[in-house]
Parts: C-alpha cells; sequence; structure tokens
C-alpha cells in the first residue's frame, strides 16, 4: 500500500473553482500540506492549472492547483467523485485552514 508524504485532514469546506471562464463548485473533503480532494461533478483534465477559492469560516481563501487525478465511481455515488489535486504554491492562509483541520481518527489512543 502505498505511504503518504503528508497526513490527510478531513473536511467539509465548499469550494468554487475557476476553470476557463467558468466557475463550477465543489467540496474539499480531505487536505494536506500539498494537496486536497474535491468533490465535484466536473471531470478536469489532468495536469490542467487553475485556481480554487475554500471558504471556511466565512474567509476565502485563493489556492493555485493542478489536478494530479480524477475519481469517478461507477455504482452511481457522487460522493467519492472529484479531483485530487496538488497546491502548486501555498499560501499562508491556506496553512492557516489546515492547521483548523481536524486529522482523520486513527482509532489509537494517545
Amino acid at each position: 500500500m502505498e505511504q503518504r508524504a503528508y497526513e490527510r485532514k478531513s473536511a467539509m469546506m465548499p469550494a468554487r473553482i475557476f476553470y476557463g471562464n467558468m466557475v463550477y463548485t465543489g467540496t474539499v473533503t480531505d487536505l494536506s500540506e500539498n494537496g486536497m480532494f474535491i468533490n465535484t461533478e466536473v471531470n478536469f483534465p489532468v495536469d490542467s492549472a487553475f485556481d480554487t477559492v475554500v471558504l471556511q469560516s466565512g474567509h476565502a481563501v485563493m489556492i493555485p492547483v493542478r489536478v494530479k487525478r480524477t475519481a469517478a465511481s461507477s455504482a452511481g455515488d457522487s460522493a467519492n467523485d472529484g479531483i485530487g489535486v496538488k497546491v502548486v504554491t501555498p499560501p499562508r492562509d491556506y496553512l492557516e485552514i489546515l492547521c483548523r483541520c481536524e486529522a482523520p481518527d486513527t482509532g489509537a489512543d494517545s
């Protein structure tokens, strides 16, 4: 099994994706220091780059991203559909959002 370089944290934040001259919606469902998964119904091309605005607690943060992978379920469950993106140059505000998110529960006691 592949080990990730950065810890993923669960999230549930609205996102706006600015691709071409269109704006699409999505939801950030997890994030790490260098990337995010955005649940969205739109299938963006791998390696496409664009800005995404993430909304948290009434604060909007613009984040430049590049699509690394797409995910689409065949069973019609759109909860796992979306894009895995790399954060190109994480702005300070993005790192602050990351710090406020919860790490997933591993079931181990601290």
